[in-house]
């Protein structure tokens, strides 16, 4: 249900080895009720953490009010509301739109002639024109 989904802020600018629960006890003290605190680690290369905190709070009124906090655990911190995706994901193993290879339960496709392999395994040479696995067409 709306009313049970946690409201996410992203808290930037506290260093990454901040103890969550130190960040939990400092907006606990205020007056928000925090359910979950989630260090961002950089994904596509180091996979260090990074000086970002996704913060999940229960829902409540006054969870707006915490973007009025510029300074905490003695750093001037930045709290917004998480980026929207845009992108629309294609799964990488079947080409369908609107979910990932990690989450996939359908048979492969072959990105270059739609046949039901994965990509590695075909045969099809990369200078003739791919086949699309959706609407069958050449791209």
């Amino acid at each position: 249900m709306q009313e049970d989904k946690a409201y996410r802020i992203v808290i930037r600018n506290l260093h990454p080895t901040t103890n969550t629960a130190e960040i939990r006890t400092a907006l606990e003290e205020i007056v928000f009720q925090v359910r979950q605190i989630t260090n961002v680690p950089h994904i596509k290369t180091t996979k260090l953490n990074l000086p970002i905190f996704f913060v999940d709070l229960e829902p409540s009124e006054l969870n707006k009010d915490i973007f009025h906090i510029s300074h905490k655990l003695h750093t001037k911190v930045k709290i917004e509301e998480p980026y929207k995706k845009r992108d629309l994901v294609q799964c990488l193993n079947c080409q369908e739109y609107g979910h990932t290879k990690t989450y996939c339960v359908h048979t492969p496709r072959c990105v270059r002639c739609a046949e039901h392999h994965i990509t590695s395994a075909c045969l099809k040479p990369r200078n003739l024109p791919a086949k699309c696995a959706i609407c069958q067409g050449e791209h």
